[in-house]
C-alpha cells in the first residue's frame, strides 16, 4: 500500500531502516521502556499472550468479515504480535502497524521483510497518535491491545483514530477496566492480610507485590481527570462503561459494546491473579493454600453474570 494513499497531505514521512517514521516525531509521553530498553521489553511481553485467541475474539464480537480485502490500522502495535495475528485471521487484508517506538516497531517491521506470508501485506508508521496522521475514510478497522490506557488524553488519539475510519467502521481495543481492577485490589489486600496470618515461611515478594498493585489500580483512577503524576505512570487508566458511554458520544460514534476479555468465566479471579504473577516475572512464587481458597472463594461465590462485569480486562467495540 502506497503512503499516498492514507497519510494527510500535510504529513511526511522518512524511510527509518525498514519502517516510515513522521518527520515531526518526538518521544513525547512514552517511557524509557518502549525506547531506550525496547529489547527488553520486547522480549518480555511479545509472546505473553496468546494474541492469535485474542484477536479471534475480538473480531467476532465487532463482526469482522474474514474474507473481505479490508484496510486494517493496528495502533500501539509494538513488536508485532497483534499485527501478525490479524495478518493471519483476515488473509485478504492489508494491516497497518503503528507505533510511536521507532525501537518497536522496527522488530516487527523487520521481521515482516523477511516473511513471504506478510511482506506485502503488513506497512509501518511510527507517530504520535495524539496527532493528526491518516487521511478520511482510510480503514475499514481499528484494532488495539493495550494501547488506550498508555495515553495521556484517550479522546485526542481517538479523535484522530475516528476521522481515518470508513463510516461503519469498528474500533475494537483491549483494555483494563475499572470494576475488576477493584475487585482484584480488594483480592490483593485480603491476600497481605492472609500472608500475615501464614507468617514468614510465605515468600515475602507476594505482599510486597500486592501493595505495589494496590497502589497502582488507585493511581489509575478518574479517566480523563490528570493527575500531577499521571504522565509518569506507564500504564495511566482503567476504564468504565460510564466513561466509554461518553467517549463515544464526544467522538460522534453510534455506540460502544464492552464484553469481558475471557469467554470462561468459571475461574476469573484465580486466572487473573496467576497470569498477574507470571506477567511480572513472579511465576514460581508458591501460593499458600489459604490464598488458593481465597481466590476460589472469589470465583465460586460470584455467579456469571456478575464475573461478566468483574473481569479486568474488557474488549470495547465503537461503530462509527
Amino acid at each position: 500500500m502506497k503512503s499516498e494513499q492514507i497519510l494527510r497531505k500535510d504529513v511526511s514521512v522518512v524511510q527509518h531502516g525498514h519502517i516510515l517514521i513522521d518527520k515531526q516525531w518526538q518521544p513525547s509521553g512514552v517511557t524509557a521502556q518502549f525506547t531506550q530498553d525496547a529489547d527488553t521489553y520486547h522480549a518480555r511481553y511479545f509472546n505473553r499472550l496468546d494474541f492469535e485467541n485474542l484477536l479471534d475474539r475480538m473480531l467476532s464480537l465487532a463482526g469482522i468479515c474474514r474474507t473481505a480485502r479490508l484496510t486494517i490500522l493496528d495502533i500501539g502495535s509494538g513488536g508485532g504480535s497483534s499485527v501478525f495475528a490479524a495478518a493471519k485471521l483476515l488473509p485478504k487484508s492489508h494491516i497497518v502497524g503503528s507505533d510511536i517506538s521507532p525501537q518497536l516497531l522496527e522488530k516487527m517491521a523487520a521481521f515482516t521483510a523477511s516473511s513471504d506470508e506478510f511482506r506485502d501485506r503488513v506497512s509501518a508508521y511510527c507517530f504520535d497518535l495524539h496527532k493528526p496522521f491518516f487521511r478520511q475514510d482510510s480503514f475499514d478497522a481499528v484494532i488495539g491491545c493495550a494501547i488506550l490506557h498508555h495515553l495521556v488524553d484517550p479522546y485526542a488519539a481517538l479523535t484522530n483514530v475516528v476521522f481515518a475510519l470508513k463510516e461503519g467502521g469498528k474500533v475494537i481495543l483491549c483494555e483494563p477496566l475499572e470494576a475488576g481492577n477493584l475487585i482484584n485490589a480488594i483480592i490483593y489486600e485480603a491476600v497481605i492480610t492472609l500472608q500475615r496470618e501464614v507468617g514468614t515461611s510465605v515468600d515475602e515478594r507476594l505482599s510486597k507485590l500486592m501493595f505495589a498493585m494496590r497502589c497502582d489500580i488507585f493511581a489509575r483512577l478518574g479517566v480523563p481527570e490528570v493527575k500531577p503524576y499521571t504522565r509518569d505512570l506507564d500504564d495511566k487508566w482503567v476504564f468504565d462503561p460510564t466513561y466509554l458511554a461518553g467517549l463515544a458520544k464526544q467522538l460522534g460514534m453510534k455506540n460502544v459494546e464492552v464484553f469481558p476479555v475471557m469467554q470462561d468465566l468459571t475461574t476469573i479471579f484465580e486466572t487473573t491473579f496467576r497470569s498477574f504473577l507470571t506477567e511480572s516475572g513472579n511465576a514460581d512464587i508458591v501460593l499458600p493454600a489459604k490464598v488458593l481458597g481465597l481466590l476460589r472463594e472469589f470465583d465460586s461465590g460470584i455467579c456469571s453474570s456478575l464475573k461478566s462485569r468483574f473481569c479486568s480486562t474488557g474488549i470495547f467495540v465503537f461503530t462509527k
